[in-house]
């Protein structure tokens, strides 16, 4: 009698594979269980849960470690003097002082730094994630703008920010035939009369805080990033020349055609001063044609500020100068003012210009309203029509001499 195959669910025949898919389980479950675990495969999935953990518990610190670090910025700008929330009317008040740092830390004193070295260090600065901010006072995001800030910025000087003025243009065209005959025609051909205009008072300490942070990026949009107030800001330049009620792309930008991205020489002025002019006197603008020296004087409130010397033509204020003589072409004012608060922020020691445009900036970009200490008044030229007539020469008064006494005189007044 021959005997009958059992095939049920536990047999390797064919008929039993079907039995185990017709069970609910998968086949890859059905291979695991089959599948010794070795020990090398316990220990690799041993490390492998040991490190997701680890990642897990980096990540919450890393998180416990920003609420922190906000937690003591809030407070600190709460107890420190130079950002106080005061009215809403009046806005938030911003006050220079030295930044506070650990005792252990010693500052370095950028004033100090060869010239060419500080400008490359300016090209680094810039801004990374939280894990970088490692500045002691809350103003700043790195130790080297705290420094900066310390040593440069807050330079003893009359003035830490450059003197500006906003132009009456009603009174030079009125007057024009006495200023210098042609000078409404230079403002209205090279697009000077928008910034000449522009009037807004700044705040000096936001002022110094952008020198102090500034960071110019490379971008396409030519975007610069700088602080105020404890907060990172930025702006695109096509939204600066915007606010400054100027077009961007188009007119002459000077430091793009610069040679080199140098400056022109003061001899390059000779067309703007009289035929026979001395050449030793170039590079002054009390000597130039009348129009082209009261026209600098308008540019020192305005595109050049200076503060103490105003009568020399430095820099690439020469150029500028000699962009003047050429009517045919607009200037790309948005351009010069932009490259030219770059230039600034290279530099060691000259004030800081341009607080009325940085100021318009930061309040477009800043939430909350700035209480303003510095007002932009207006400038116009002083001169009295009526001739004064000449005070009389009075001659002085008699003074009698009185010899000293003789010796005959000596002894009979002793007699």
């Amino acid at each position: 009698m021959a005997r009958t195959k059992n095939i049920g669910p536990g047999s390797s025949s064919h008929g039993g594979g079907h039995a185990r898919h017709s069970s609910g389980d998968s086949d890859e479950e059905a291979r695991a269980r089959k599948r010794p675990t070795s020990r090398y495969a316990q220990i690799e999935e041993k490390e492998e849960e040991e490190s997701e953990e680890e990642e897990v518990e980096e990540e919450e610190e890393e998180e416990e470690e920003v609420e922190e670090f906000a937690g003591y910025f809030l407070e600190a700008c709460k107890k420190k003097k130079m950002v106080q929330k005061l009215s809403a009317p009046l806005g938030m008040r911003m006050v220079r002082s030295v930044p506070k740092k650990d005792k252990r830390y010693v500052a370095v004193d950028y004033k100090t730094m060869a010239s060419n070295a500080y400008a490359e260090l300016r090209l680094t600065l810039a801004f990374h994630g939280r894990s970088q901010r490692i500045a002691f006072d809350p103003r700043f995001w790195k130790l080297e703008h705290q420094d900066i800030y310390e040593s440069i910025c807050l330079l003893p000087r009359s003035h830490m920010c450059s003197p500006h003025k906003h132009i009456d243009i009603p009174f030079i065209v009125k007057n024009e035939m006495k200023l210098g005959q042609g000078v409404v025609d230079i403002i209205e051909a090279k697009g000077l009369k928008g910034i000449m205009k522009f009037k807004q008072d700044w705040n000096e300490e936001a002022i110094l805080q952008f020198y102090a942070t500034c960071f110019f990026a490379k971008d396409k949009a030519m975007t610069v990033h700088w602080m105020t107030g404890g907060e990172r800001l930025s702006c695109t330049f096509e939204r600066f020349a915007e606010l400054l009620g100027l077009n961007g792309a188009e007119g002459y930008s000077i430091h793009s055609h610069a040679a080199n991205g140098i400056a022109l020489q003061p001899k390059a002025l000779a067309p703007l001063y009289p035929p026979g002019h001395a050449s030793k006197a170039v590079g002054t603008s009390t000597t130039m044609i009348p129009k082209y020296a009261f026209l600098f004087n308008c540019l020192t409130w305005t595109l050049v500020p200076k503060s103490g010397d105003y009568i020399s033509v430095q820099n690439f204020a020469i150029d500028l100068m000699l962009e003047m003589a050429i009517l045919d072409r607009k200037l790309n004012v948005a351009n010069f003012i932009f490259h030219e608060m770059r230039l600034a922020s290279y530099s060691q020691g000259c004030s800081l210009p341009y607080g009325p445009f940085i100021q318009a900036m930061t309040e477009d970009a800043f939430e909350l309203s700035i209480q303003l200490d510095c007002s932009h008044k207006a400038w116009s030229p002083r001169f009295d029509n009526k001739k004064k007539a000449p005070m009389p020469v009075v001659a002085p008064p008699s003074i009698p001499v009185i010899s000293p006494p003789s010796r005959f005189e000596k002894f009979m007044a002793k007699a």
